[in-house]
Formats: C-alpha cells, sequence, structure tokens
C-alpha cells in the first residue's frame, strides 16, 4: 500500500518509497557540476531526516534536522533546488505529522519561491500533504509541472471555480445530533477516469483538529461517505472540505477550503428531511454513548427516582401505553352443520330403541315396536353421516391481546320429534379463543385461532335401517317371502320385510375443541371458518362441525 493512502510507519512499502524518494533528490544534487559547499551537509541531514526519522515517525528529530540544514544554507550555501527539496521534505513533514497544515503551506510556498519547479515525491504523499502542497501552489503561482490539474492551462493554476465546478458536493445543511451525516458527491465524467481518491477533512464540533475520510465509490460518478457518529455527538457547527487526487497526489477538484469551508449545523432537531446519500435510506440515530448508557441493577431499588430496572439498566420508567385502538366487541352469525360417527347392532329392537337412544319409524312415521330377527340386518356400519343443522348468534368479547370469551345461542334443525320422540331445537353455548400471533387484532388480514366449547344442544342423526320379521313373533311361516299373520304389541301386523329410519339421539350436553382462521379485510368485518370436534353426553356420540360465519367488531 502506498504511503498516500496511510500513516507512513504503517507500510512495509514505505522505506523503498522513501528510498527510491531520496534516490532522485541525491542524483539531482550530484547532477551540479559545482556544487555549493553546503550541498553535501543538506543531503546528508536530508537522508537521515527523512530515511530514519521519518520513517520511524520520529516527525520531531526530523523537523529539527531539516530546520538545523536549512540555517546552515543560508541565503548561498546551497543551490535552490537542493534547498526547495529540504523546504518540500519539511512540509512534508509539518503536515504528515498534523502539527499544522499552515506551517506545512508555507514551508511549500517557501520551496515553490526558491525553485518553482519544486513537486511532491508521489511515493511520499498522503491527502493532507498534497491539499497543503496545491494550496500552496495557488498561493504562489506557480505552475503544476506534471499535474493534471494544470493541463491545458499553460502552467497557471486552475481556478478555484473550475475545481468545484468539477466535484460536486450535495449540501446538507443540517443534521440531528447523534446521527452520522451523509456526504456525498459527484465528480465530472471528463475527470473521473483520473480520479484516484476522494478526501473529505472534517472539523468536529468542539474540536481544534481536523480529520479524514477517504470517500467510497458508489454508482456512477457518485463519491459517498459519511461522518461517524463520534463526530456529531454535539451541537454546533460540523465544517469540511473535499477534494479529489489522482494517483500522484496531486488535486484534480476540490469542494471548500480549509479557510472558506462547508458547514452542517448539528443540532437537537431538524426542521428540513433527514439528510441521506441519493436513492439510500437516512442514516439511523446512533446508540446512546458510554455515559450516557444506563447503570446496571438487579431490581427497581438500585434505581435512582423516575427510573426502572429494565434487562439489568435503569431506564426512564416508561408511561403507561394506551390501550391499542382495536375493536374489543364481536357479533356474528353462524351455520354449522353437525356429521356424526355412529354405528350399532340390532339397533331397531324395543331394548335397544330404550337403552341406546335410537328412534325407529316406519315409512308412514309410526314408531315401530315390532320383533326384528336376531341377527339379521337391522344394523348400523360405523361412518359418518349428516346430522343437525344450526343457526347461532355469537358474542365474542376480546380481553386480552390474543383471548376472546363469549357465548352462542341459536336453534337447531332437522330433529326427530315422530314416533312420540322429543327433540331440543336450543343451542347454547360458551366458548373461548386463542389467537395466534402477536396482537393479532392490530392488524388485517388471517387470524388463525384455536377453540374450546361446553353448551346444551342434542344432535340427530338419521340413518336407513332394513329389518326382517321374526317369523315365530308375526305368525309367519320359516320362509322369509311369507307374510305375518299375527299383530304386535300396537296391534299393527308388520311387514315381514321393511327399511326403517332410524335415528340416534344424542346430547344434550357437549364439549368440543377446534381450530379456525378468521379473515378481517377491514378493522371491523372478520369471515370466520372453523372445523369443531365435540363429543356429547350422556348420550355420547361423536360429532364434526364445521362452521362458516360473518363478524362485526365495535
Amino acid at each position: 500500500m502506498s504511503a498516500r493512502n496511510g500513516p507512513v510507519s504503517c507500510a512495509p512499502r514505505a522505506s523503498l518509497a522513501i528510498a527510491g524518494g531520496l534516490a532522485g533528490w541525491l542524483a539531482a544534487g550530484a547532477a551540479a557540476a559545482q556544487a555549493p559547499p553546503r550541498n553535501a551537509q543538506a543531503e546528508a541531514a536530508l537522508k537521515e531526516a527523512m530515511g530514519t526519522d521519518y520513517l520511524e515517525t520520529r516527525f520531531a528529530d526530523a523537523e529539527r534536522k531539516l530546520r538545523a540544514a536549512l540555517d546552515a544554507c543560508g541565503e548561498s550555501g546551497c543551490s535552490p533546488a537542493v534547498k526547495a527539496r529540504l523546504l518540500v521534505a519539511l512540509g512534508t513533514v509539518l503536515a504528515q505529522s498534523r502539527k499544522g497544515l499552515e506551517d506545512a503551506r508555507g514551508a511549500f510556498a517557501d520551496a515553490l519561491r526558491v525553485d518553482p519547479s519544486a513537486n511532491l515525491d508521489p511515493d511520499l504523499t498522503t491527502a493532507e500533504v498534497s491539499s497543503a502542497f496545491e494550496q500552496a501552489r495557488a498561493a504562489t503561482g506557480a505552475g503544476a509541472t506534471g499535474s493534471p490539474a494544470a493541463a491545458g492551462t499553460g502552467g497557471a493554476p486552475a481556478a478555484a471555480g473550475a475545481a468545484e465546478a468539477q466535484l460536486q458536493i450535495a449540501p446538507m445543511p443540517e443534521q440531528r445530533v447523534r446521527t452520522p451525516v451523509p456526504l456525498y458527491g459527484e465528480v465530472s465524467a471528463e475527470l473521473l477516469p483520473s480520479v484516484k481518491q476522494v478526501t473529505v477533512w472534517y472539523l468536529a464540533p468542539g474540536e481544534r483538529e481536523y480529520r479524514s475520510l477517504v470517500m467510497k465509490k458508489l454508482r456512477g460518478q457518485g463519491f459517498g461517505i459519511n461522518v461517524p457518529c463520534a463526530a456529531v455527538g454535539r451541537t454546533g457547527k460540523l465544517l469540511y472540505h473535499v477534494a479529489a487526487v489522482d494517483e500522484d497526489g496531486a488535486i484534480l477538484a476540490s469542494a471548500g477550503t480549509r479557510d472558506a469551508p462547508l458547514v452542517t449545523q448539528i443540532s437537537e432537531s431538524i426542521t428540513s428531511a433527514p439528510p441521506r446519500w441519493p436513492g439510500h435510506a437516512p442514516p439511523a440515530e446512533c446508540a446512546a454513548p458510554e455515559q450516557e448508557r444506563p447503570r446496571q441493577c438487579l431490581d427497581d431499588r438500585q434505581c435512582d427516582s423516575g427510573l426502572a430496572c429494565v434487562g439489568g439498566a435503569c431506564v426512564t420508567r416508561a408511561a403507561a401505553e394506551a390501550a391499542p385502538d382495536v375493536r374489543r366487541s364481536w357479533v356474528a352469525l353462524t351455520f354449522s352443520p353437525d356429521v356424526a360417527l355412529l354405528s350399532g347392532r340390532d339397533v331397531c329392537t324395543v331394548a335397544s330403541q330404550r337403552s341406546d337412544h335410537f328412534v325407529c319409524l316406519r315409512g308412514d312415521g309410526t314408531r315401530y315396536d315390532g320383533t326384528p330377527t336376531p341377527d339379521v340386518a337391522n344394523d348400523v356400519n360405523l361412518g359418518f353421516a349428516l346430522a343437525t343443522l344450526r343457526v347461532t348468534i355469537a358474542y365474542d368479547r376480546l380481553v386480552l391481546d390474543n383471548l376472546t370469551v363469549g357465548g352462542r345461542v341459536g336453534f337447531a334443525a332437522g330433529g326427530t320429534t315422530e314416533g312420540g320422540a322429543s327433540f331440543l331445537p336450543l343451542h347454547l353455548e360458551a366458548r373461548a379463543q386463542y389467537f395466534l400471533g402477536a396482537r393479532p387484532f392490530e392488524q388485517l388480514g388471517a387470524r388463525p385461532f384455536v377453540l374450546a366449547a361446553v353448551g346444551v344442544a342434542q344432535v340427530d342423526t338419521e340413518v336407513d335401517v332394513e329389518v326382517l320379521e321374526d317369523a315365530t313373533a308375526c305368525g309367519a311361516d320359516p320362509d322369509t317371502t311369507s307374510p305375518c299373520t299375527r299383530p304386535g304389541a300396537s296391534g299393527r301386523v308388520e311387514a315381514r320385510r321393511q327399511t326403517l329410519t332410524a335415528t340416534r339421539q344424542a346430547g344434550q350436553g357437549f364439549a368440543s375443541v377446534g381450530a379456525g382462521v378468521a379473515y378481517a379485510p377491514i378493522e371491523a368485518l372478520s369471515l370466520n371458518l372453523a372445523l369443531r370436534a365435540s363429543l356429547t353426553f350422556p348420550a355420547v356420540t361423536t360429532v364434526l362441525s364445521p362452521e362458516v360465519g360473518l363478524s362485526l367488531g365495535f
């Protein structure tokens, strides 16, 4: 890495760079056929100061030796070229050591007055050194030999306005305290191929020393960098200026100067839109600095008044949050068919109808009381069958962020009342529903839930059952085709073979669990779909009940 991109002492190749630079200086001195008397002494001091002290960052020692060599040169003891090299080296030391860029510019200006062709060694040039040298060149009016900034100008320095036109910095008039300042600039298209690096020098509020940042190359002609949190921890003016340099460290374009910097006001609050790079989001506020971080604690007693212990740190006690503006009361109209799982053997015998809650009806709707042939038909195979249909009106109250409790009242249709049977058409239910997700009622869209319910309801399920009348009981021949001749207990002669409607009457209590989803397209409306699995008692039957409903919230 070249010395222009970092401290000289941190670069492994710096010694080779300095050696190359010194070789150039010494070769130039040896080229003079008749060297002034102090040239050799000056060259030795230059070699020791820059080859040893400067390389090892002993800037004070390097400065002292260079000043002593300049004093020894006097007015005529050294050639102009040698004296100019001493002055350039002195300016390099002053700029690199950050001792004073003003003094560095003075040394460079003296070098250019002694020898207008004096220039920096590109292997020893940093952004700070190059900036100070170019400012000295502009102040003295010396030509920028070999510098792209002077190309096409006949050796005259480029005008400040032209340099600034080549580097446009988007103004950032203000920024909040403790928030990075996003600086952005664009280099002109014709200058962009020659730009090696764009550097910003900034002076933070309350600071006395400028710091530098290398701007990042962005899309197209853009360069950007965020002035970090550490520089904007207090209110005041952030001063900065920017320069684009080429491979040799010469300034190609600039925006602002040390004497006339660009300014961003750092304030507690701002009135304009938060600054940002084009096409990027504004920077987020910085984390609290170490001195502002809350003290550690175990409980509230270890915190000062008005503070609370949260997560092991004393923080400002949060004001009680207002209840979120959600619809907490919901009324719904729900339709639900029952599908029962049932089976049975000899279901239409008098004993089964009495103990197993079956009702068997003849085709004319009268109660069957005959005597079926044992183990012949008269069975219900295990399976699901459509049972009663229900319509209910529901009310649910959101008592927690995720929990509703409420009730349902309605009626059921499809029950059996013929043949002396009774049916309870009333549906009463208490229900709790737990909705998944964080604060689901504060959001639109799907709200999945699980439910539990208990209540009062009757479930009647009808199936067709074939019976063969017992020959002995009904006075028929053993042949299954012979008709009955003897009346039964009700005085009716039964058909020898007939199809009965068998109804299983279950309930009248039940307990349910289930799951579903409520979809809310708007805040006050919800479409509900659910599937409930119930167990009835004391007449036990398993029932599945899909539900569809529409809810209104208020």
